[in-house]
């Protein structure tokens, strides 16, 4: 084994242009388990590996970067030299993504830890994540993922016009993922919370049944990050009802009416109707009933008790 030294570092690195592609990832996976002595070392390695950020073997680039990530954690947020080596980093990731789709899913998820760690790196670049219609679908799921952490009140109207358009293809699992995308941006951007739940209501229209059942999910949980803000659209929701089929989103409406029922003149109703079927529903659907039951008896005491006695017994 090699004794990971200055010494031997500075040979390390003069070495690198010599190097075959295999010898520079090599190099370089060593120098990310190396820790320079202060700043000034770290800088000096620094310099000398951004030039691989150039390279044109996609491996060889992202184990530059793995190496600049590790040293710039290092050497502090706030300094001149870790921002440049930032604005550095951009253009090579941008450029992996215009690889094969196999190489741009490898890239895509390195790309959603550095931006988990560091989101200034591509908060200009949203563009390059949007979704064309031939991606593979783990490479859209990826995609959609990574948009939504690079999510920001700047862009966060472009994002929900993608997301818009992306909840109409044909691909239901990337549809559902497209509407469960927009509750996420809501929860996330509060200024756009309202945006948002437009969008979602758009959508509940165009009465198409799994984006229905997502969207009544996904309103389920900007209800409780925002309580008493959006029940007016409480009656759409009302709207909509036979057609949910999905536990999720059965148990997520009857969450809703239980938590509002002091707004919805026939909760009693809305909820003695899933009582119908009580013994064939998912656990899930049967414990959400149970407590809406319970929180509408403890608003409306007198003409709920029958209806707490039928779910108990």
């Amino acid at each position: 084994l090699i004794e990971m030294d200055t010494a031997t570092i500075n040979k390390l690195l003069t070495a690198l242009n010599e190097c075959t592609e295999w010898g520079q990832i090599f190099i370089l996976d060593n120098l990310s388990s190396f820790n320079p002595k202060d700043d000034r070392e770290a800088q000096s390695i620094c310099e000398r590996i951004t030039p691989r950020l150039a390279h044109a073997n996609a491996a060889v680039v992202l184990s530059a970067v793995k190496v600049l990530m590790k040293y710039m954690e290092m050497m502090g947020k706030d300094t001149d030299f870790v921002t440049g080596i930032s604005k550095k980093l951009s253009p090579p990731l941008v450029t992996l993504l215009s690889s094969e789709p196999e190489v741009q899913y490898v890239a895509l998820r390195n790309i959603n830890l550095i931006i988990q760690k560091r989101p200034d790196i591509l908060k200009h670049e949203m563009k390059v994540f949007f979704v064309k219609y031939n991606d593979p679908i783990y490479i859209k799921l990826e995609k959609l993922d990574i948009m939504i952490r690079l999510t920001s009140q700047a862009n966060i109207a472009q994002v929900l016009s993608e997301l818009k358009e992306y909840s109409t293809e044909v691909d239901v699992d990337f549809v559902r993922k497209s509407v469960r995308a927009i509750g996420r941006c809501a929860i996330k951007v509060e200024q756009s919370a309202e945006r948002c739940v437009s969008t979602l209501l758009d959508l509940i229209q165009t009465k198409v049944n799994y984006v229905v059942q997502e969207a009544v999910v996904v309103i389920k949980d900007i209800f409780r990050k925002y309580p008493n803000k959006y029940e007016s659209i409480i009656g759409t929701l009302c709207e909509n009802l036979d057609t949910l089929d999905e536990p999720e989103a059965r148990a997520s409406m009857i969450w809703i009416i239980g938590e509002y029922a002091e707004r919805i003149d026939n909760a009693d109703d809305l909820l003695e109707s899933f009582l119908d079927n009580f013994n064939d529903e998912n656990s899930q659907v049967q414990l959400q009933l149970l407590t809406a039951i319970v929180k509408l008896f403890l608003k409306r005491p007198t003409d709920t008790q029958e209806l707490v006695q039928q779910v108990l017994s």
